[in-house]
């Protein structure tokens, strides 16, 4: 055990940091006291500078500042990294993809932020094709390198897929179409076939009849007679 002199506590050996130059090798101060010494140091000597010193006194454990944001952020959705002595970078995830891509954008076409701001906002931030919001791909033509619009991911990949030939495109919208349409009319098909027949109601007659509801007997024409007939046999006249 030791005793820290900031903080007056006895602790054990692990909690105190190496320093060769100490009899005992280890630091003067526990490592929890000599980290707020040195952020103390530095927040005066920045004062003494002139420039401004952001106190991150008050975020809690578990979270960091994320400097492109401005807000605290919890470990999880912060971007890592393999170069810091903490683990983390200088932003939040969502930060430093869009740097990232903002960065790829000028490097792949020579645009800046401003100028991907102003494609989004021409189509309403959303899929050129199908309207998904929030696309990330910047569509080009391969041959000549012009710049299109912003699509998403899946309509960026299917136009690469078709090798962005027009003649395939509609190809494959015929092929798509055509193989619905024979499935609707497959379906139809098995409906009429299979579906409930209708009963007739009582009293009706078949389809094609020459019968009237409600009366029986033959028909109008039954025996070559109509109505005309018997009021001129009942006069003597007879039908040639």
């Amino acid at each position: 055990m030791k005793r820290c002199p900031e903080c007056g506590a006895d602790l054990p050996h692990s909690a105190f940091g190496r320093n060769k130059t100490q009899p005992d090798g280890l630091s003067f101060y526990c490592l929890a006291c000599n980290r707020a010494r040195s952020n103390r140091w530095y927040r005066e000597s920045r004062r003494r500078q002139g420039k401004v010193v952001r106190d991150h006194s008050w975020i809690p454990d578990g979270f960091r500042w994320c400097s492109s944001c401005e807000q605290p952020v919890a470990h999880e959705d912060f971007a890592r990294s393999r170069n810091t002595r903490s683990g983390f970078g200088s932003r939040c995830k969502p930060c430093k993809s869009a740097a990232d891509s903002a960065a790829y954008f000028y490097r792949r076409y020579k645009l800046t932020q401003r100028a991907v701001a102003e494609i989004r906002a021409a189509q309403g931030d959303s899929c050129a094709i199908c309207g998904d919001p929030e696309p990330q791909h910047l569509d080009h033509d391969h041959d000549t390198g012009g710049i299109r619009q912003l699509l998403c991911q899946r309509c960026n990949h299917g136009l690469g897929l078709f090798r962005d030939d027009p003649y395939l495109l509609h190809l494959a919208a015929f092929y798509v179409e055509g193989h619905s349409q024979r499935q609707a009319l497959a379906a139809l098909q098995d409906a009429a076939r299979n579906g409930p027949e209708r009963a007739s109601r009582p009293g009706n007659p078949p389809v094609g009849s020459d019968r009237r509801p409600g009366r029986r007997g033959t028909t109008s024409r039954s025996g070559g007679r109509n109505s005309r007939s018997a009021p001129r046999e009942q006069a003597g006249e007879v039908s040639e």
